[in-house]
């Protein structure tokens, strides 16, 4: 019984740093999307800004 609840935790916490490092590996290509998004629309409002002023 012993080595089962063994065997059951050392299965939870190597799926658990796989999950991880998958989500740390599709997490990167979606930040560097949303900055460049976030970017975009920055200045997108910065400039209808300037317009609603003249």
């Amino acid at each position: 019984m012993f080595k089962g609840i063994v065997f059951c935790l050392c299965f939870l916490v190597v799926q658990l740093f796989t999950l991880s490092y998958i989500d740390h590996r599709v997490g990167q290509g979606e930040s560097a999307t949303r900055q460049a998004a976030t970017a975009q629309n920055g200045s997108r409002q910065r400039e209808s800004g300037t317009e609603e002023q003249a």
